[in-house]
């Protein structure tokens, strides 16, 4: 019984890094149905840089400003994001690190995602450079754009940088399981922790 609890964890992080080294074919499968699905999207947006923002059926008599209530939704998403993260970390649950990391990450993917949408209500992408060139503090899009790329900094920031200790163990633990590439990302990203005294 002893030993069974002494051994909990390191079967606890051979089973939380086993995906990083093996994976199956289902997973394979499901990252084809991901790749088909950015294809079929990034189809139609080519469809609309060719025909313009009419090939998306949006009059004024429908949903015209669909690709503003996405803009508005997924950065509700990134705010709820943050809400949940801040206030686990502002009380030192013990238990929020799992909570926290998911949150962090569903602001990071919910911002960038959400970032996407004035660009394509746009109609072309070349039309971002004339903003940031030419644009004016007075125009509701320049402030959308300063406000997302400063949210989207902080977040990946704030989602980074207590996953160092992670990717560090990642970088230790996975020599001989993982590729060469694997490898390097991992120690790369983990900055050279060493979970000295100065680093923490």
């Amino acid at each position: 019984m002893r030993a069974g609890v002494e051994g909990y964890p390191e079967r606890l992080e051979r089973t939380l890094l086993n995906p990083l080294t093996r994976t199956s074919t289902l997973y394979y499968a499901f990252i084809l149905f991901l790749v088909a699905v950015v294809a079929l999207g990034l189809y139609a947006y080519i469809i609309q840089l060719r025909y313009g923002l009419i090939a998306t059926g949006m009059r004024d008599v429908v949903v015209w400003g669909f690709y503003i209530v996405n803009f508005v939704f997924f950065l509700g998403i990134a705010m709820a994001g943050t809400v949940i993260s801040a206030i686990l970390r502002i009380t030192h649950a013990g238990w929020r690190t799992p909570i926290t990391r998911l949150a962090e990450v569903i602001t990071v993917a919910a911002l960038t995602i959400g970032a996407l949408m004035p660009i394509i209500d746009l109609g072309h992408p070349d039309r971002v450079w004339h903003i940031l060139i030419h644009g004016r503090f007075q125009s509701a899009i320049m402030w959308d754009i300063i406000a997302i790329t400063t949210y989207l900094v902080g977040s990946l920031i704030y989602l980074y940088l207590p996953l160092i200790p992670d990717l560090a163990l990642m970088r230790d633990r996975l020599r001989r399981g993982a590729s060469a590439f694997k490898q390097k990302v991992y120690t790369f990203l983990a900055a050279g922790w060493r979970s000295t005294p100065e680093q923490r």
